[in-house]
């Protein structure tokens, strides 16, 4: 009959109306329910003004406002990311430089141990970029997929471990490691042509989940990721290797007349790179692929910015410029390319990693050739050599 905080007044009209009903059909058929000294047309009468009054209550009562007590708000469990917005709007140039920035300002309300983005690799996690403390056992593990099941591979002798069976598309994923301390929560991003990528929480001892919205959180680097990509490769694709990003060997001849105009102009030095990657041509498939992006990686790694690199006229070799570069620092050179190569091969399980290695056939202008044509040919000469002997780095003599 009473609501919390009013009377409910259609109740009562309900009840005066059956009754009402009932003392109308008994006066109907003569036969009164109650005696006739109850005054039963004055019980009538008062029955019909009451149900008037609740009928037309509205209009008779003005309707009041209600004052409601109110509830201090809760605290809210979510964070807001409105900051992440700024982060490419106001952005001087569309760059990798945005995920620093973008992981930064996740730290700031995650308030946990660290956040990692990992980006895909062909079959590998790569951490793209980080901020705040990454615990030792995850940066030096790999996280690879087996069999649609995520996989991490720790250092040393630990062994490997099972994350889940496969990322979930719309919602996180918590991970507690039973093998070392890590503790963390990853956000599963989805991106272009069905490949995924993963933001990584890592906690602290007694803290819980992240409380950072994942639809928002991913939405925005599912968003970002594919930008940046964008502008990275929209230079003119017919001047660019796609699988290793490097200027195809169409565009070497036009380079390297120039180059050796400048050198001979400023009467600099110059250094020609023949490289070539030893049993890369017994390996099909994504293996090769591998190679060829570990070697791409290494130049680039190594190579000053306005030094160039070429792919080679087949595949597993490559041509490289080293501008204002003579003899002695080409071997550092060298040596420097080699190693960055090696570590990109450890980070692949690609069979008998250990036994690849790059060969470098190196000369220089003016001290072997004081021509282009004649330093390509003692370059070549130089990466036979190295070939025969099974050297790694030989300098035309």
């Amino acid at each position: 009959m009473k609501s919390k905080h009013r009377t409910n007044l259609n109740a009562y009209l309900f009840a005066n109306l059956v009754i009402l009903c009932i003392l109308l059909i008994s006066l109907w058929n003569r036969k009164p329910v109650w005696d006739v000294s109850l005054r039963f047309p004055n019980l009538l009468l008062v029955l019909v003004i009451l149900n008037s009054i609740l009928i037309f209550k509205n209009l008779i009562f003005a309707r009041t406002p209600v004052k409601t007590s109110r509830k201090p708000d809760s605290p809210k469990t979510g964070k807001s990311l409105a900051r992440l917005r700024g982060i490419v709007a106001d952005a001087a140039e569309i760059n990798g430089t945005l995920y620093q920035k973008a992981l930064l300002e996740l730290h700031r309300l995650y308030k946990g141990e660290g956040v990692a983005l990992l980006l895909p690799e062909n079959n590998f996690f790569k951490v793209t970029a980080s901020q705040g403390n990454i615990p030792v056992a995850f940066s030096g593990a790999r996280l690879y997929m087996r069999d649609k099941t995520v996989m991490i591979k720790y250092p040393g002798s630990l062994g490997e471990e099972e994350i889940c069976k496969n990322l979930p598309k719309q919602s996180p994923v918590n991970f507690k490691s039973t093998v070392t301390r890590l503790d963390c929560q990853i956000f599963p991003l989805q991106l272009p042509e069905s490949t995924r990528a993963c933001l990584f929480f890592f906690s602290h001892e007694k803290q819980k989940t992240a409380h950072i919205p994942y639809t928002s959180t991913a939405l925005f680097f599912e968003t970002m990721i594919p930008l940046v990509n964008s502008v990275a490769n929209s230079g003119d694709q017919r001047y660019k290797d796609k699988s290793t990003g490097l200027l195809k060997f169409d565009c070497f001849s036009d380079s390297f007349e120039t180059e050796i105009e400048r050198s001979e102009r400023y009467q600099q030095e110059m250094t020609l790179f023949s490289i070539k990657i030893r049993f890369c041509e017994s390996c099909i498939g994504e293996d090769r692929i591998l190679i060829q992006k570990a070697a791409a990686i290494a130049l680039k790694q190594s190579l000053r910015r306005l030094d160039l690199m070429f792919c080679g006229e087949s595949d597993c070799e490559f041509t490289a410029i080293l501008t204002e570069t003579g003899t002695q620092v080409a071997e550092i050179v060298a040596q420097r390319v080699q190693k960055s190569f090696a570590k990109q091969m450890e980070k692949t399980n690609v069979l008998n990693s250990d036994k690849k290695f790059l060969l470098i056939g190196s000369a220089t202008y003016p001290s072997h050739a004081t021509h282009g044509h004649g330093l390509v040919e003692k370059s070549r000469e130089a990466l036979a050599q190295a070939e025969a002997e099974n050297r790694d780095f030989v300098s035309y003599s």
